[in-house]
């Protein structure tokens, strides 16, 4: 099967911005960092992956909402959608690490054109591993963010073709991590929407690389136990600009949704 990967689940969603966290970022390892979760599709031959996610449960993931909503808004098809969890190099991601999606739940509050409660739930066909990110808590002054990385934005990603004119990979084959730090959530309503407590925005100043895939962690990283879940990748200004913001859809705030719908999905009896 080929791997082809993109920041969007079809060519012509790649007009869109994609959301992308500005650091000057490093290769991470699955070691260090085992419950980040790469999600495709198969489509034909090919399997592309268009967003990243964080395991938070055996048999859950926490991502964006958006990236099961097409530009225009409608949902998309949750059929030949998996997800590899605790992959180093999406290239080496054989199909024998990759579980199928059976549900996703997205926020009910959710919002396509602002991205409000950007926030999803994915439920998978099986369990994907034991090694999770806790979620929500205080916010951090610095934290992680975490993803495969964006090589383009904009309207350059929709237009990046390789010689054969096959659209070229939106995002780094390799886990990359980068340092970000909070800052005046303010900023947030530059990106769109007004600031409030279900956002946080962070940057990294003048950057040479992009790191942090739609639906991505940002998390704080803790020395002994697990890391927590803080932040997930919404949207951002794009890296080609002096001072990158990206908005994240904070955990927090969604703790009761998030423990109430995965009870009621393991446990439909109750």
């Amino acid at each position: 099967m080929k791997v082809r990967v993109i920041s969007r689940l079809a060519a012509a969603a790649l007009a869109a911005a994609t959301a992308t966290a500005a650091t000057a970022s490093e290769p991470a390892t699955s070691v260090r960092y085992p419950y980040v979760a790469a999600l495709s599709r198969v489509s034909g031959a090919d399997r592309v992956y268009f967003c990243a996610g964080t395991l938070i449960a055996p048999q859950w993931i926490l991502t964006a909402a958006h990236c099961f909503h097409a530009p225009g808004g409608a949902r998309i098809s949750t059929r030949n959608l998996y997800a590899a969890v605790g992959q180093d190099r999406l290239a080496a991601a054989g199909d024998e690490v990759q579980v199928g999606i059976q549900r996703v739940f997205v926020h009910p509050g959710y919002e396509p054109g602002s991205q409000h409660n950007d926030i999803a739930l994915v439920r998978l066909s099986d369990i994907a591993g034991p090694l999770i990110a806790e979620t929500g808590g205080a916010d951090p002054r610095a934290a992680t963010v975490l993803g495969f990385g964006s090589f383009y934005e904009g309207r350059l990603a929709g237009n990046a073709l390789l010689r054969t004119g096959s659209p070229a990979a939106q995002l780094s084959d390799r886990l990359r991590r980068g340092a970000v730090r909070l800052v005046d959530p303010a900023l947030c309503a530059a990106l769109g929407d007004g600031a409030d407590d279900t956002a946080m925005c962070a940057s990294a100043g003048a950057a040479d690389a992009c790191v942090g895939d739609s639906g991505g962690p940002l998390v704080a990283e803790a020395a002994e136990g697990p890391d927590r879940l803080v932040g997930v990748v919404s949207l951002g200004s794009g890296c080609a600009v002096a001072e990158p913001v990206v908005r994240y859809t904070r955990v927090e705030p969604y703790a009761a949704w998030i423990f109430e719908t995965i009870q009621q999905a393991d446990d439909p009896l109750e």
